[in-house]
């Protein structure tokens, strides 16, 4: 076979990279794409999930005070989410989301290696949110091995399940051709490639398996805890958000394989990139809803005090106190039936809520009023009429305020019960 001449290759990189159907023409300039929605998923992806890691960190760090290894998988996994969103935003611009006809060849040989690049970073990506959700369960579900073995090795085949598959998968979107430069520039006579057709199939459906196994697993688990009814259908809702990500997982296999069966390369790698978006985002979200209840506990009734007061009718700014003067004014009725809806006494604080954000080490100690309440979604509580009844006698070491109990400056009592400091 002659090689071209570089004339004939000029004017075949400079053509369109694939042949329109019939009856549409080419169009270099300006031609529909998905750049739009492409953007703006992956602007919704970065806001939600950099949101959930947050509201996880700053409950761990600052309010339970206490990170597992979990936390530290899925932040590592965000990380990496950050990173790989460089290349996937860089392709709109290479192409990536035009139809084949619409682009010249050199530029989706450029595409070609922005989107290597991304799907290096996407199995890393996926494997340590998926593995902080199994760390999870290992700590909740097996807090002793021998006590329920069946769930331990359950769980521990998933992680190394998940480990290899995405080991391969990454180490294949590395090395898939020989040289390297042959996967983002085919025209090359020497070297060789191997078939990314089953590796992109393959990887997708692993997914939808492992993500249909994290969802199912901590299920008959689940319901031998010692709780109501309540709580084991409200903490069975939270571990069924994880289907969204398996609809997701099953649409981006769907877009997997249109890839491999359509020549609109270009307009079908977009497509299954704003499922592969959305199921990382839902992935870090699941992760981190453990501990949002806390999250909220923690600040629901401030926000709703500080929104209550500013929009309440008819009322106006406070006049400036002296710095000599101190009141107490006692709480009014709507925010302090918010405090009672998200602060319930820890001593109801039983089953899962126990140990969700424990340190995973099976010598590692519960704290007073350390982990997150189920209770706290119960939004129809009985209320005592607290003005009727006499103030309690404060002891020594007593907590006059609220921001004394938040702070936990000292030991103090409550109803005769006394609430050692958190250290």
């Amino acid at each position: 076979m002659t090689a071209p001449t570089p004339q004939q290759l000029q004017a075949l990189l400079n053509g369109p990279a694939g042949t329109p159907p019939a009856g549409v023409a080419p169009k270099f300039q300006n031609p529909p794409n998905l750049n739009g929605f492409l953007v703006l998923t992956l602007t919704l992806v970065l806001t939600f999930g950099t949101l959930a890691i947050f509201m996880r960190m700053y409950t761990k760090l600052f309010i339970i005070r206490s990170v597992a290894y979990e936390d530290y998988a899925v932040m590592l996994g965000w990380l990496i989410q950050i990173a790989e969103t460089v290349p996937s935003a860089i392709t709109t611009r290479h192409g990536g989301g035009f139809h084949m006809w619409d682009i010249q060849l050199k530029t989706f040989f450029e595409m070609l290696y922005w989107t290597n690049l991304s799907s290096i970073l996407y199995c890393p990506v996926v494997f340590f949110i998926k593995l902080s959700i199994l760390l999870q369960y290992l700590r909740i579900f097996v807090p002793n091995k021998k006590g329920n073995m069946s769930t331990f090795v359950a769980i521990q085949v998933c992680i190394w399940s998940c480990f290899t598959m995405y080991l391969i998968a990454t180490i294949f979107a590395i090395a898939q051709c020989t040289p390297r430069e042959k996967i983002w520039n085919p025209l090359m006579t020497t070297g060789h490639c191997t078939d990314t057709s089953a590796a992109y199939v393959s990887t997708a459906i692993f997914n939808v398996i492992t993500d249909f196994a994290i969802l199912i697993l901590p299920m008959p688990s689940l319901w031998k805890l010692q709780m109501s009814v309540k709580k084991k259908i409200l903490t069975t809702a939270i571990f069924a958000t994880g289907s969204l990500a398996c609809v997701t997982s099953i649409l981006r296999t769907y877009y997997a394989w249109q890839i491999v069966q359509s020549r609109d390369i270009s307009y079908n790698v977009v497509k299954m990139g704003f499922w592969t978006y959305a199921e990382i985002a839902i992935g870090t979200i699941v992760s981190c809803m453990p501990v949002l209840p806390k999250f909220f506990r923690h600040f629901g009734p401030r926000l709703y005090a500080t929104f209550a007061s500013k929009f309440k009718p008819g009322s106006s700014s406070p006049r400036p106190r002296s710095r000599s003067s101190v009141v107490i004014e006692k709480p009014r009725n709507s925010a302090e039936s918010s405090e009672k809806l998200f602060t319930k006494g820890s001593q109801e604080e039983t089953g899962i809520s126990e140990v969700w954000n424990q340190a995973y080490h099976p010598a590692a100690k519960v704290k007073d009023d350390e982990y997150l309440s189920l209770d706290g979604y119960d939004a129809v509580l009985p209320r005592r009429d607290t003005a009727s009844e006499p103030a309690p006698r404060l002891a020594k070491g007593t907590a006059t305020r609220r921001d004394d109990l938040e702070r936990g400056q000292d030991d103090f009592a409550i109803g005769g019960t006394t609430i050692p400091q958190r250290r």
